[in-house]
């Protein structure tokens, strides 16, 4: 079987690790992951590999839940040391006011990392050079027939058996698969991010007792926490706030973006936010999006995965634990399906058999993180001091109801990719 995988982020890499590790013995596999993404800046994109990313923008992380660890775990133990390693573990949340008053905690296992660290622990647990540079402009799905992959450079098309489209928020196969039809087209969520990493030793409380810390005021939200267990000296940073749409195109003046940060959060009462305010370097922000719900991840051959099949509000906490599910479930899905039905299917029916499995195992659970991610509405910003007030009031509560509910076991705890996905071939 060949496949082609479009996008070598957190979905593109895992699905490789993924499906080398589950294929049947007797299964021959050819994995191609292509790129847009230059490892390197400053180097035009053309075909080329390379074993890292550069580490030089540390600044974009994520949180990582317990659920993508245990997926990581169950891939390659030694893949998940080494990303557990990289990240900084934490084990609550702490919501504050503006004036660093204590809203309330909550438990949280979850793991803060570099997103360009992750993805080099990822490339690491594959062959060197899996990873080929060039872009894709185009696939073409057709009933009945393999899907075929266009390249932007003019080299040659490629047939594959199975194209998985891990290109993201943006993604080309996403559009390839749906059209131009606004409904399935990407959402501005109405809130862009901005944030980075200073070499500011780590405060006592972070190292006694690590955690993510949420400060939220009329303005935003301003979050910090460490960036690897490995240097008590690098903090990770970020803020969050409603604005507009920018527009795509040059970079925002540094100028203009410090001025911003500062003009939101420059009266807030936290040292650790004075220190960041004063001592940041920001060359860009980050316009917050994500993807309707959609009717299916794929079909003829051609299937959609992490956020360009779902991408979630950042609120949820889950893109990089969903995409590593979506990973894990697609690869056993073609090597169950293989087993069942290789033997009296052709090898297309096979892909289509997992292709469905993948949105009938998938779709709901990510639904669900979705609607719980936007239970709660942001309120328009800048608050008036009343409403600050009653946000206040309402997060203390909801802390509260969270911790009540987590002793009473309401979560998704008991969720197993493996499990979805054996009652599925069982049917």
């Amino acid at each position: 079987m060949k496949v082609i995988i479009v996008g070598a982020g957190l979905g593109g890499l895992s699905t490789a690790i993924a499906l080398r590790k589950y294929k049947p013995a007797s299964q021959p596999l050819a994995i191609n992951i292509y790129d847009n993404t230059d490892p390197e800046p400053g180097q035009a994109a053309t075909e080329h590999t390379g074993p890292q990313v550069s580490t030089s923008r540390l600044g974009a992380g994520l949180g990582l839940q317990a659920k993508g660890l245990h997926v990581l775990q169950d891939l390659d133990p030694a893949l998940r040391r080494r990303v557990y390693a990289t990240g900084f573990p934490c084990t609550h949340f702490a919501w504050k006011t503006a004036g660093n008053w204590l809203l309330g905690r909550e438990y949280a296992d979850v793991l803060p990392i570099s997103r360009p660290l992750l993805i080099n622990c990822l490339q690491e647990a594959l062959p060197p050079g899996s990873v080929v540079y060039k872009k894709v402009s185009r696939v073409v799905v057709q009933q009945g027939k393999k899907p075929v992959v266009q390249f932007e450079d003019g080299s040659p098309d490629e047939t594959a058996d199975l194209v998985i489209g891990a290109d993201g928020i943006r993604s080309t196969v996403r559009q390839d698969l749906f059209g131009d039809d606004d409904k399935y087209q990407p959402q501005y969520t109405g809130l862009c991010a901005v944030g980075g990493v200073l070499d500011i030793p780590l405060p006592a409380h972070l190292l006694r007792n690590p955690g993510m810390i949420f400060l939220i005021g009329s303005t935003g939200v301003f979050g910090y926490t460490g960036l690897t267990q490995a240097n008590p000296n690098k903090l990770l940073y970020w803020s969050v706030y409603e604005t507009e749409l920018p527009g795509r195109g040059p970079k925002l003046e540094h100028s203009k973006i410090l001025a911003q940060l500062r003009a939101r959060h420059g009266g807030w009462a936290d040292p650790l936010v004075r220190q960041c305010l004063a001592r940041a370097d920001l060359d860009n922000l980050y316009p917050v999006f994500v993807t309707p719900e959609l009717p299916a991840w794929g079909r003829d051959g051609c299937v959609l995965i992490g956020d360009a099949a779902h991408a979630l509000p950042p609120r949820s906490g889950q893109g990089a634990s969903q995409a590593f599910e979506d990973a894990q479930a697609l690869a056993l899905l073609l090597a169950g399906c293989a087993e069942r039905y290789g033997a009296e299917e052709p090898e297309a029916a096979v892909v289509a058999r997992a292709i469905r499995g993948l949105h009938e195992t998938r779709a709901r659970r990510v639904e669900g993180i979705r609607a719980e991610a936007l239970r709660w509405k942001d309120p328009k910003m800048p608050m008036s001091w009343f409403r600050t007030a009653v946000m206040y009031v309402a997060l203390f509560v909801i802390v509260r109801t969270r911790a009540i509910a987590r002793m009473f076991g309401r979560s998704d705890n008991t969720w197993s990719v493996k499990e979805e996905v054996r009652r599925y071939l069982a049917r």
